[in-house]
Order: C-alpha cells, then structure tokens, then sequence
C-alpha cells in the first residue's frame, strides 16, 4: 500500500491505471483551474462585486432546492420511516417509527446549517440520511471514520452518537477538513500505519477512502468490528464508474464464485486492469450479513448517487 497525500489516493496491489501520470495530469490541471479562479476571484474581482463563477451552481442539488412545507415533509417523513422499517426487518434491524421520524428532523436541520461548504464529493443526500439514522439506532460508544474529506460524515457521526462515544478520524490529508468534531482523535495518516489505538473496543466503522475493501473488512474481522458502512461499494459492472474504486469492494467479495478475477475497464479514457485472485473471503463472508442500503429517491426525490453498504455480524 502506497499513499499520496498531494492526490488524495492509495495505491494498492490489486489494480493499477494503465497511465497513471496522464490520469494525475488531468487532476493537476482541474486544481490549477480552480486555483487561478479563486485567486483573481479574492484579489480582484471581489473588490468590485463580481467574481469567476460556473452558469450553473456546482452544489448538490440538496444545497439548492428542498420544500419547507410542513404537511409534504410529513408525509415524505412517514413514508420513508414506513419504507425503512420493512427494509430493516428483512434484515433483522427492529427501527421504531418515532426514531426514524426524529433523525430524519434531526438530518433535515444538519443539512440547514450548512456546516459543510460544498457536499459534492460526499454521499448525497440519501445515503447520507440512512448512515445517520444507522449511527443513531446503533448508538455505537466507539467509532471508525476513515476518508474525512471536508466533514460531513463526520458532523453526521458526531450529531448522532452520545456526548461520551469516541470518533478516530483518519486521512492521509486533512487540508480539506472544514468540519472536527470535539469527540474526536484525528490521524493523518492511513489506519493501517497506527498502532497507538485498541481498536478491538471500535463497534462500528465507516470507510469511504477508496482504500481496498477487501483489506479493510480484514481488518475489521480481526478486530471483531460489529458493524461496517462501506462507501463506493462498487460491483464488477459499475466498477468503471468510479475514479479511483476501493476494489476489491465488499459487492465482489460476496459474489466472489460468480465473478472473473482478473478484469480491465476505461475511466474518463484511461484503461485500468485489476487481479483479486486469491482472496481469503470466507471468513468475512460467513461473519458478516451483507446489506446494500435501500434506494429512497422514490421519496426524497434527490439521485441515489454512491453505491454505499451495510456489514452486519450475523
């Protein structure tokens, strides 16, 4: 495993970009874009009133529309709490009515404050309600983020658990972060690299570093972590819709027997090949229950955007 703090990314041994400097290159020239934007934005044009923006907001669309109307908010609220107790108990998960409704309260005035500035990058809107409502039925005393980025997940986190629970934050680069919670420990470094902390009292943990799937479930295995939130869970036919996939993903772990070890796929033109043969997964396919999370934008009427999935000890 090799990280690069200055792109954000993790290489691992499992798939590699063909042209891996072409694909850094584009990254560099989007960042020299934004740069030279916000720099004659904040030493000139801001001066006069105006400013270098895109015709179109960049923000998620959950930033920009959403209704205030007490009587549709109600009754989206009850359909979505209807929606989810019957998704939770195919699953063995006993969600109360009343819980639901208040953490889906609790996330619309999350989402109000605007602690984060710019969503994009993140969950959504839709998977980000149900982590939430996760962390609050769940109640975990200790905690595992790794991939922090600006914040979000991790205010999620910190609005949902108890004043004494424990977050451990990990990044290879916190620059972004525009959100810490008081509850907790940040490392900027990945997890594999600390050794400082019992992680064997962790009871839940939530990885969205587009680190390998695979070695992170390993390592929640050894140290018997209860429940797992994976973030860009990609499957064998999605796989080329993320820049830089977390393969193996927990979806090519439990179809392990039915799917082609060695694959190739293009990502905004680069070819990409990848190699999971090999892999022990038993163990972590017989501890855990596997869990895609549930589709909502039938209700919110925001995009299903990441795919995201729950690992629950049977």
């Amino acid at each position: 495993m090799e990280t690069d703090k200055n792109n954000s990314v993790t290489h691992t041994k499992y798939w590699s970009y063909s042209n891996f400097e072409k694909k850094r290159n584009s990254t560099f020239f989007s960042k020299v874009i934004k740069f030279l934007k916000n720099l004659i934005n904040n030493r000139f044009l801001n001066k006069f009133g105006f400013e270098i923006k895109r015709k179109q907001s960049s923000l998620r669309l959950e930033q920009r529309s959403h209704t205030d109307n007490t009587q549709i908010l109600s009754l989206r609220n009850d359909q979505i709490a209807n929606f989810l107790i019957k998704f939770g108990s195919s699953y063995g998960i006993r969600f109360e009515k009343q819980e639901i409704l208040n953490s889906i309260k609790l996330y619309d005035g999350i989402l109000k404050e605007k602690k984060i500035s710019d969503l994009n990058g993140g969950m959504g809107f839709n998977n980000g309600l149900f982590l939430f409502i996760l962390f609050s039925h769940f109640q975990p005393k200790e905690v595992i983020e790794s991939g922090v980025w600006r914040g979000f997940t991790t205010y999620l986190i910190d609005k949902a658990i108890s004043k004494g629970s424990k977050i451990y934050c990990f990044d290879i680069n916190l620059t972004r972060t525009e959100f810490k919670s008081e509850k907790a420990t940040y490392y900027e470094r990945d997890l594999s690299l600390v050794d400082d902390v019992d992680f064997s009292s962790v009871n839940f943990a939530f990885f969205d570093d587009h680190v390998s799937i695979y070695d992170r479930l390993q390592f929640c295995f050894r140290n018997k972590i209860e429940i797992v939130v994976v973030d860009d869970d990609v499957s064998l036919t999605q796989v080329h819709s993320d820049g830089w996939p977390p393969i193996p993903t927990a979806s090519m772990l439990f179809n392990y027997d039915k799917i082609p070890k060695k694959f190739d796929w293009i990502s905004n033109d680069i070819s990409a090949s990848a190699d999971i043969s090999g892999l022990k997964v038993d163990d972590i396919c017989e501890f855990y229950s596997y869990i895609p999370f549930p589709k909502l934008k039938e209700y919110t009427g925001y995009t299903d955007t990441s795919f995201t999935s729950l690992l629950l000890k049977r």
